[in-house]
């Protein structure tokens, strides 16, 4: 995304300290809000650079695999206020995924060559720290691999040394993540980052490991006597979660605004309200990406920014909901915006399918 944001009015010390007034703000509103303009002013920052990074990613994911997804997305107010509580020695300035692509692709071959293309050439960036969830999944059950690229140009050097981080994963690994995304929001729960209650935990850890069985990867966390037992412990938590059943019905009772069908790449704001549900999407060209942001940041300041705790008494018709959301996602199509991001629409079908397909293949296995 380009915004005409093109320096920052904050120091780097004024942004790391507006993270630590958010996350001990409680119910101090204006502290928090002077902290949030520090924030967004921080987030706005990283769009110029981050719209290079994905133009990099474009080319190079469609080399690999012609129908590749790629989208780009600025991270959520929630998500960064939840990474610095979790992670406390963390400082705004150092957070490597506040802008961040992420690319679809067809196999686990084509993210490794996608990965290896990084590493083989120079460009705007520098590959600076490597995550691979895909040899080494979280404990979650997230699979995926992340490169964190630190911005290089002669051209705009005031952008150098920001941090953007690069998702690749399967079709396969973005069903689970969808599956995870969508029932965390609807029991606003953040299942990703291993909190939430126990039973919907130990299903997703399953169905990871059921998934990672099906993509035949070329190293596997699973010993093959296990098959049996992942598919009945799959079935008898879906007995008692109810999961393809209320997954099913989450989809069935969406209304969302599917009525837009813009051709062009722009930019797309989804506001995610679970309890209805109800999607709202606005589209924006990119000739008004200004007007985007200043949408996204007043919608952000609708929602409660702590999963579970009361919001800023900004908005009082909205708190202590926390299963609503917002994002800001640059995407080639409302087409590849829908596939990019299903969860926004409570679309699990390809993880229901998958795993119906495992738990009955292999649930008589030893």
């Amino acid at each position: 995304m380009v915004t005409s944001r093109s320096s920052n009015k904050y120091s780097r010390t004024r942004v790391d300290k507006a993270g630590r007034e958010l996350v001990l703000a409680g119910d101090d509103q204006g502290g928090a809000e002077a902290a949030l303009d520090a924030l967004n002013e921080w987030r706005s920052f990283h769009t110029f650079p981050l719209n290079s990074i994905t133009v990099v990613l474009k080319q190079k994911s469609r080399r690999v695999y012609k129908d590749a997804l790629v989208v780009q997305r600025l991270k959520r107010a929630r998500s960064i206020l939840s990474k610095l509580i979790r992670e406390p020695s963390m400082r705004l300035t150092q957070m490597q995924d506040i802008g961040g692509g992420r690319a679809v692709l067809d196999s686990i071959d084509s993210v490794y060559q996608l990965k290896d293309s990084y590493l083989n050439n120079k460009g705007q960036y520098e590959v600076v720290h490597i995550d691979d969830y895909i040899r080494a999944p979280k404990i979650s059950g997230y699979r995926s691999l992340h490169l964190v690229l630190k911005y290089k140009s002669k051209k705009y050097p005031e952008f150098n040394n920001l941090l953007l981080e690069v998702q690749i994963r399967t079709h396969t690994q973005h069903s689970w993540a969808t599956a995870v995304e969508t029932v965390g929001a609807v029991l606003g729960q953040a299942f990703k980052s291993s909190e939430g209650e126990e039973t919907w935990l130990s299903y997703f850890q399953y169905a990871s490991l059921a998934l990672e069985y099906m993509e035949r990867p070329m190293f596997t966390t699973i010993i093959p006597q296990s098959l049996g037992v992942i598919a009945r412990h799959l079935a008898a938590l879906d007995r008692k979660l109810q999961v393809a059943k209320k997954l099913n019905s989450y989809r069935a009772a969406l209304r969302a605004s599917e009525n837009l069908s813009p051709k062009k790449d722009g930019y797309f704001l989804l506001v995610l309200l679970p309890a209805q549900p109800e999607l709202q999407i606005f589209y924006f060209s990119k000739r008004n990406t200004d007007d985007a942001y200043r949408e996204y940041e007043r919608f952000e300041r609708m929602l409660p920014l702590r999963v579970g705790d009361r919001q800023l008494p900004l908005f009082p018709e909205l708190a202590n909901y926390s299963g609503a959301q917002a994002v800001l996602v640059g995407a080639e199509s409302f087409k590849s915006l829908r596939e990019s991001y299903p969860n926004y629409y409570l679309d699990t079908e390809h993880f229901l399918s998958s795993i119906e397909q495992f738990v009955q293949r292999y649930r008589r296995a030893p």
